[in-house]
């Protein structure tokens, strides 16, 4: 979820694009029309859906990468390294806050902009706890929050798995 610099720009060149993708085949009044007449929004469209289901993959791919990482840091330094497994608690937080600030930019349809926010604070109240366990004073402090932040990935991962049957997209890959 947090990406190199370059990585965010990355993605937000490929939001305008689809943006601006969006807006050349849907000139201004055209999406209002077609809800007033009862068709569905252009998201909802597959060329549209692709596009969406390609955004959500092109942030959640490397977050999920770069979370991997962070947690296998973790279970390294967990029982002997405090400062280190701390670090590593840090980096996963900034990483949950990355995603959740560039999947709020994606222009889902309202059905999938509810699952969306739903997966944010999801990944919000995981962030909170991972910031907790980050300042921990001891590996017995930080290890009493483990249960907590299991139940918290799996809200996320229950998030996740509604955001991406929505996408169309097959379930996430269980490691």
């Amino acid at each position: 979820m947090a990406m190199a610099r370059s990585g965010g720009a990355v993605v937000m060149v490929m939001l305008m694009l689809l943006a601006a993708s969006c807006a050349a085949r849907h000139p201004a009044g055209t999406a209002g029309r077609a809800a007033a007449q009862g068709a569905p929004p252009a998201a909802a469209s597959p060329g549209g859906m692709r596009g969406l289901a390609a955004a959500y993959l092109a942030i959640a791919r490397p977050a999920n990468h770069r979370l991997e990482t962070e947690v296998d840091g973790f279970t390294r330094h967990q029982r002997d390294d405090l400062a280190a497994a701390e670090a590593d608690l840090r980096a996963e937080a900034a990483t949950e806050h990355h995603f959740d600030r560039l999947l709020s930019k994606i222009p889902f349809p309202p059905r999938i902009a509810a699952t969306a926010r739903a997966l944010i604070q999801a990944n919000q109240r995981r962030a909170t706890l991972t910031g907790q366990q980050a300042r921990s004073s001891s590996v017995t402090g930080l290890l009493s929050l483990a249960g907590r932040h299991r139940a918290a990935d799996a809200a996320v991962e229950a998030q996740v798995r509604i955001i991406r049957r929505a996408l169309g997209l097959p379930p996430p890959q269980t490691s």
